[in-house]
């Protein structure tokens, strides 16, 4: 288990294969493969490194949104914010 040590004193743990491997980027990309993985149950989207219990999850309204839509705020370690939206589509 890795750390990343952020400015406000909380810490970031993530798997690396070897000490030599880059930090990990967390970008729209890795939180879909992610998310997919979590929700089907099916690993090899290659994204099983990440320690998702650094993550932050607020329903919108837990979020103060003002929206009659439904989905989550998900906050990473480095304060960066991504909304996924809820909307059945059938």
């Amino acid at each position: 288990m890795s750390k990343i040590f952020r400015n406000d004193g909380s810490v970031w743990l993530y798997e690396k294969e070897s000490e030599n491997d880059p930090d990990p980027v967390f970008d729209e990309e890795t939180l879909e493969g992610g998310l997919a993985e979590l929700i089907t149950g099916d690993f090899t989207y290659g994204y099983d490194d990440i320690a998702w219990e650094n993550l932050r999850v607020k329903t919108y309204r837990e979020a103060g949104m003002k929206t009659q839509e439904k989905g989550l705020v998900i906050t990473l370690p480095d304060g960066s914010e991504y909304q996924v939206s809820i909307k059945r589509t059938r």
